[in-house]
């Protein structure tokens, strides 16, 4: 029974109660002793109408003061208003999950469930599905009796039991309290008309009960007004349709009021809609606009309004992203992602340092980020306005201090651990989601108030919405420790694609309707895009077996929309263009979609069989040339054989280069300049980089910890290395792994990653053998070089001002000692193409190794008798020189030159060039500057192709510019 509390004010106070309408429902009701009253009111109803309607304005102004346009939800939503009725939605992502939440404890006590099976598979995707049939049959009138039915409907209204204490009042609860409401309390409904778009003996059960009740309290129902019969085409196919008719009948042929347009594709139909202006249509029906408004934009014209269906818009992504964070193997791809999002909880200028930082180092787990992420926690990273940058340091640390406790929080909240861990704790876990969704619906707030981020601001609630929902999943798992496979399931429920804003509405933009149905008045022309597909409706708790379906009937447990009903409400509202159009009615028809042929409408399909003419009314509009603008073509002239520029003396030189820039200022000046001069790069700090060049890094990585001497010591012996390989390499390379080579960790590089491992520890078992049979200590690896050569660049200093002797630097893989004590130098490789550094031994082009050999002999004051490439995963050392052992290949070269002395005047010579502003690009190789000099000035000689030309640089980021 119903409690009442009444109230002399005027204004009433909300108070909780509890109805009957739906078992355990709870509702907020006020009221007070004024009868409430409507005042004269037209109520536009539909269940279909909802966000943009098409109704005639009420004057030239536009204004309806007095008229509201509703569907269902906004009847009980208006009416619950003016009864005193107030209720808390909850959004479905929350639902989903407190429904998981009961149906797990239902399951809990009743393991033998016929649902039980299906839940320990998939088992939020199952919650799911029995949400939505719950759902389902509460709008057919359920309230929940009927289990011995079967088993099914027994475990939805065991499950419902849990369900209800945490769900509150559903839809049909609320349209049922509505209904009886409206009686109880009297509602003076005279002047409330109610214009509706089909007949109430059409629609659901309960609405026409409602709709009764409001009629038994001086309510009006009217029919919306369609359009006036005419003798014209238009009305005769409306004859045709609406009246059932099966003779077949003629057309005018002199008539355009109906018209079909065909295109081949959806990008021709809108590309073709889009340029015509047809300022007379009234209203454009299309359901998916998002392509036609792409159109509108590139043609500069006002955006009608469009969603995207089916998408995972950027910022939604921060919750799949954040979740990612919490896996043992990290994404690294997605850690990038995640910290170059355009919103984020965490400072920007940190995240991109960050973010570089990774990309360079290989890896999130190393000494590099976490020094970053010290810097940033500690205020390094904190942006000082002018006037702060003004005041003394102690009060800029200060400032830079001020936050650091927040600092620190943000970090350890939405940046994944430094230190590796299999497990996740749940409490870590749930701090996360709420602290993004706390974060995302105050920033969604914001963002509400201006409106270019309108659209941000809707994705990060949905972001808000699914932390909600994950956070009650949560709230089911009773162990410290949850397995990341159950939150990858959880995710895949969670998150999923949905329909989202893509371009809001213009001013001056077309009427468009996303949907046949919410044509509320009559239209003197209308289009009608996507008139193809089928379009049979979705039947009301079509899940249900014959069986459950006649015993919930018999038992008049649920009060069913009849079949033939509910087809012909879907009939007739499928056809309202038709209806609510009197003078011309466009039916746009697209042949293809996505590739696919379409099906036909059900329309369409009727006008072919009974219009004898109907051939006659088909047209296949295509924007002509005269409608095209002329494009002037461009013809591309070849690349000159040099390039002249001015102002080359503003160019600024570096003070040194490293021994492959200057094999680039040698052999391809062009992208010397491009690369070191101009800084035109393509390198993307986002971007890792490929598996390829990351197992190089790894094994160079591998190698130094495993090779190098340890503190204090001057070399490692074969034996120490052997003894340290044997105990740490697993230790090592995994650890090398997580800080340099992460891309290796995503599972589409998993067996590149265990291949790696093998061939690795292959080819460091062969050099450990190198370094015994040629009696060889290592004395360092990566060791830095320089010296001064000579190349007449700028001279450099250090922070103290002193002049530093060396325009030429380099880092040597590894250099050792032979037994007499001279120094010796390898070079790693990891490489496919063995060929090529053999040719450049026996070529005598080995330019990188003689030059390591002259910077380290005259480092150690000693000569470097012998240099080689040991090349991975071949596992053998290549070198000019003799090395022992099966493991090493001595090539002997074609000439003796002295390439070093030839490297540093060809960088002397190329630097002249440009100083003058002139760099060679291509052209035959007789007639190039450079080749013409070679043989008088000494000059390192080009390589030389069978076309006659010189040999292209393949690994050019700038082959667009110079072929």
């Amino acid at each position: 029974m119903l409690k009442i509390i009444e109230f002399s004010q005027k204004f009433a106070i909300f108070v909780k109660i509890v109805t009957t309408a739906q078992k355990g429902c709870t509702v907020m009701v006020y009221f007070c002793r004024n009868k409430i009253t409507s005042n004269n009111m037209r109520i536009i109803f539909s269940p279909e109408y909802s966000g943009n309607v098409y109704v005639k304005p009420a004057d030239a102004n536009g204004v309806m003061m007095d008229t509201v346009v509703v569907n269902t939800v906004g009847l009980i939503n208006m009416l619950e208003l003016r009864l005193g009725l107030h209720y808390e939605d909850k959004p479905e992502y929350v639902r989903v999950a407190l429904y998981y939440d009961a149906l797990s404890k239902y399951l809990a006590d009743n393991p033998n469930n016929v649902m039980a099976a299906s839940f320990n598979t998939s088992g939020l995707s199952t919650a799911k599905a029995m949400l939505d049939w719950r759902d389902e049959l509460r709008s057919a009138n359920w309230d929940f009796d009927g289990g011995e039915i079967s088993e099914r409907l027994d475990a939805l209204i065991g499950v419902e039991e849990l369900f209800r204490k945490n769900d509150g009042c559903d839809m049909a609860g609320r349209l049922h309290i509505v209904t009886d409401q409206v009686a109880f309390q009297e509602l003076d409904c005279n002047g409330l008309t109610i214009v509706m778009a089909v007949e109430k003996s059409l629609l659901k059960p309960k609405v026409k009960e409602l709709l009764d009740v409001l009629c038994q309290h001086g309510a009006i129902l009217e029919l919306a007004p369609a359009s006036e019969e005419c003798n014209n085409n238009l009305s005769k196919v409306r004859k045709l349709i609406s009246e059932g008719q099966q003779e077949k009948i003629t057309l005018n042929k002199k008539d355009d009021s109906i018209q079909i347009w065909k295109f081949e594709d959806e990008r021709l139909a809108c590309e073709y809609l889009s340029f015509n202006e047809m300022a007379d249509v009234d209203v454009w029906v299309n359901a998916d606009n998002k392509q036609m408004d792409n159109w509108m934009r590139l043609m500069g014209k006002p955006l009608t309004g469009s969603n995207t269906a089916e998408c995972t818009p950027q910022l939604t992504q921060l919750f799949v992203m954040g979740m990612g964070m919490f896996s043992n193997s990290i994404n690294i791809n997605t850690l990038i992602e995640w910290l170059n999002m355009p919103v984020h909880p965490i400072d920007r200028l940190f995240r991109t340092v960050l973010a570089e930082t990774i990309v360079k180092k290989g890896g999130y787990r190393n000494d590099d980020c976490k020094k970053i992420i010290e810097n940033y926690i500690n205020g390094d990273y904190v942006f000082l306005s002018d006037d702060e940058k003004k005041l003394p340091e102690e009060e800029q640390l200060k400032i830079r201090k001020k936050e650091i406790k927040k600092r620190k929080e943000l970090v350890s909240t939405f940046l994944p651990s430094l230190e590796s861990s299999k497990q996740i704790e749940t409490k870590s876990l749930s701090h996360f989601v709420e602290k993004l969704s706390s974060w995302a619906r105050q920033k969604a707030h914001l963002m509400v108030e201006n409106s270019d981020k309108e659209l941000w601001a809707e994705q990060l609630l949905a972001v808000s919405g699914m932390c909600d929902a994950f956070s009650i999943l949560l709230g089911t798992v009773n162990d410290n420790t949850v397995d990341y496979k159950t939150i990858d399931s959880w995710m895949s429920s969670v998150y999923k694609k949905g329909t989202y804003t893509n371009a809001v509405a213009e001013c001056g933009c077309r009427t468009v309707m996303d949907s046949p149905a919410k044509i509320a008045s009559v239209a003197n022309k209308t289009v009608w895009i996507g008139v193809d597909g089928d379009a049979s409706p979705h039947q009301e708790c079509s899940f249900l077996y014959p069986s459950e379906k006649n015993g919930l009937i018999k038992g008049e447990y649920i009060s069913p929309w009849e079949d033939e009903t509910q087809n012909a409400y879907h009939e007739q509202i499928m056809m309202t263009p038709l209806r609510m159009t009197s003078g011309q009615l466009i039916l746009v028809v697209r042949e293809r979609l996505g590739g696919e042929p379409t099906l036909k409408h059900p329309l369409i399909v009727r006008l072919e069989q009974q219009i004898e003419n109907i051939e006659d009314f088909i047209f296949r509009p295509s924007i002509g040339k005269d409608g095209r603008k002329g494009v002037e073509v461009v013809k591309h002239e070849a690349t000159a054989e040099k390039l002249e520029f001015g102002n080359a003396n503003k160019i600024k030189w570096p003070d040194h280069l490293s021994t492959t820039i200057t094999d680039t200022l040698v052999e391809y000046p062009f992208d010397f300049m491009m690369e070191h001069l101009l800084n035109i790069t393509n390198d993307d700090m986002a971007q890792m980089a490929d598996v390829k060049t990351t197992k190089g890094n790894v094994a160079h990585a591998v190698i130094e910890r495993l090779f190098s001497p340890c503190e204090g010591k001057r070399y490692a012996t074969p034996e120490e290395i052997a003894s340290r390989f044997e105990k740490e390499y697993e230790d090592v390379y995994r650890e090398v792994v997580e800080a340099n080579g992460a891309v290796l960790q995503l599972a589409e590089n998993r067996l590149a990653e265990k291949l790696l491992h093998e061939q690795l520890h292959n080819c460091l078992v062969k050099l450990l053998e190198i370094l015994k049979d040629n009696k060889l200590k290592v004395t360092e690896c990566e060791r830095r070089v320089g010296c001064r050569m000579g190349l007449g660049l700028p001279m450099a200093t250090d922070n103290d001002g002193n002049v530093l002797q060396r325009d030429m630097t380099g880092v040597i893989d590894m250099t050792l000692e032979d037994s007499d004590g001279h120094p010796v130098v390898f070079d790693f490789k990891w490489t496919s193409w063995a060929k090529g550094y053999q040719d450049k031994l026996t070529e005598n082009r080995s330019t990188q190794l003689e030059l390591y050999r002259m910077m380290l002999g005259r480092e150690t004051k000693d000569d470097v008798k012998r240099v080689a490439y040991f090349l991975m995963p071949e596992g053998r050392l290549y070198s000019k020189e003799d090395f022992n052992g099966t493991h090493c290949t001595q090539l002997l070269p074609s000439n003796n030159d002295n390439i070093v002395e030839q490297i540093r005047k060809s960088a002397i010579y190329r630097m002249e060039q440009i100083k003058n502003g002139v760099v060679e690009t291509k052209g035959e190789y007789e007639e190039l500057q450079y080749v013409k000099a070679t043989a008088d000035q000494g000059l390192y000689p080009l390589k030389k192709t069978d076309e006659g030309t010189q040999e292209i640089n393949h690994f050019s980021n700038y082959g667009l510019f110079n072929n």
